[in-house]
């Protein structure tokens, strides 16, 4: 009887123990065990990405800190040094970056792109035989990159730019004479059919008439900046020593169009 009457007192007290907690305690006991089984998922989780990321190959690779834009020339302090998990198609890319000083972009690389081989290329170098000035550009050509050949042209008629000959002939195109033929002012008849077509041939546009070409095979280096990092409207482009003096001479209000030659 008094072992019975011991249990009884015991399991009373514990029931009267349960109905002093109140319902706030109750709730704050509940929201610790929850916050514990979520502790627990979170460091399993974590271990096990541990495991995966012990077991996954990297290697490190450059990632652009900012946006640079196509035809830009690239700094070290553009990009940064991550690891990324190791690719056949990362072999031959940049891992450092003075490997990038002074390359120039092919592509826009927005901020965080991985930097591959095939996003950039070398400085150019000015050819042998050529010198290298700043020339103002109507307007910065599209598929145009730093490296890549072009033709400068004005719209103007050569002989109205160019420097005449020894022969006092603006375009040097001299009149060749015949032997033994006297040169007449008459003109020769034109047969029917060539009559036609050269009235089709006068009537047409001389757009070529209109427009000279101050320099072919001009290499441009680089477009040129302003303090604020937006493009000038300048270049700095590598041609032959007269066409540089050509160039010079222009008139500052005549616009230079650049255009990227054929294959170039």
């Amino acid at each position: 009887m008094g072992q019975h009457r011991s249990s009884s007192s015991a399991s009373s007290s514990a029931a009267s123990r349960r109905t002093r907690l109140g319902l706030a305690q109750r709730r704050r006991i509940a929201a610790a065990r929850r916050a514990a089984s979520a502790l627990l998922i979170a460091i399993a989780v974590f271990s096990a990405l541990q495991c995966l990321t012990a077991v996954v190959k990297t290697q490190p690779m450059l990632s652009t800190t900012s946006h640079v834009r196509r035809g830009q020339r690239l700094t070290a302090g553009m990009v940064e040094v991550i690891d990324v998990p190791a690719h056949t198609s990362f072999a031959h890319a940049p891992t450092e970056p003075v490997q990038i000083e002074s390359r120039i972009a092919l592509v826009d690389m927005p901020a965080g792109t991985l930097v591959l081989r095939s996003h950039i290329r070398g400085a150019p170098v000015a050819p042998e035989g050529t010198t290298v000035i700043e020339a103002r550009l109507a307007s910065r050509p599209e598929g145009v990159d730093a490296g890549d050949e072009i033709d400068l042209i004005v719209g103007q008629p050569c002989g109205t730019i160019m420097p005449p000959d020894g022969n006092g002939t603006a375009d040097g195109n001299d009149m060749v004479d015949t032997p033994g033929v006297a040169p007449t002012d008459t003109p020769m008849p034109v047969p029917t059919d060539a009559a036609s077509e050269q009235t089709d041939q006068d009537t047409a546009p001389e757009h070529r008439d209109r427009q000279c070409a101050i320099a072919s095979k001009a290499t441009l280096i680089a477009f040129n900046e302003r303090a604020d990092g937006t493009t000038a409207d300048s270049a700095s482009i590598a041609m032959q020593p007269g066409e540089a003096l050509t160039v010079m001479s222009l008139p500052d209000s005549l616009p230079v169009i650049a255009a990227r030659r054929e294959g170039a």
